[in-house]
């Protein structure tokens, strides 16, 4: 068993601090007050934590790209990579984005970006699909892909979301490595 300790009520002064910030930042996404397992195990070293959720906090709440591009992203990066606690947590908020079920349902079946359950999806949305994908497939982003992120969000568009593979694979394999189940109350997926 791999698990780690819940250090949570140990943490005083600053790490206190951090963590009741990630809480409340988090809060409205998650739909719950409590902070995630996930972050609640990676306490176990404050230091890490406090920059891994920088990064978190930045791309999630700070960044460059829409919200309904970043849930996108977040949950074909999840669905590809095979990391269902990130994709369950990221359902929500996809929806407060305004990802429609087809869209969700797609995304999880690994569906390719030209398939029927992803019509109506806007160019930007359809080629940062294709750049999740080739990132996880260890290829580069096809230029004609990146040419789509680029005018619409500019260089650090595509900075951004190659950034933002690399923190949810952090988080998956910290959920992996340490046995960290999600949560009740989450979806559980059905492949």
């Amino acid at each position: 068993m791999a698990q780690l300790p819940d250090p949570t009520s140990g943490l005083t002064g600053d790490d206190r601090a951090l963590y009741d910030h990630m809480a409340s930042i988090r809060a409205h996404a998650d739909g719950r007050p409590q902070q995630s397992a996930v972050y609640t195990t990676m306490f176990n070293n404050p230091a890490v934590t406090a920059k891994v959720s920088a990064l978190g906090e930045h791309i999630r709440f700070h960044g460059t790209l829409p919200g309904d591009v970043r849930e996108l992203a977040i949950l074909r990066y999840s669905a590809q990579a095979g990391f269902e606690y990130e994709w369950a947590h990221h359902q929500r908020p996809a929806r407060l984005e305004g990802l429609p079920d087809p869209v969700l349902a797609a995304v999880t079946a690994g569906a390719a970006p030209d398939d029927p359950g992803f019509a109506g999806l806007r160019p930007d949305q359809r080629a940062t699909l294709a750049a999740i994908d080739a990132v996880v497939g260890g290829r580069s982003i096809p230029p004609a892909v990146q040419d789509v992120l680029t005018r619409e969000f500019g260089t650090g568009g595509p900075v951004e979301l190659v950034a933002l593979c690399g923190l949810y694979a952090l988080m998956g394999y910290m959920t992996t490595a340490f046995d960290i189940e999600v949560e009740d109350g989450f979806p559980r997926w059905q492949r």
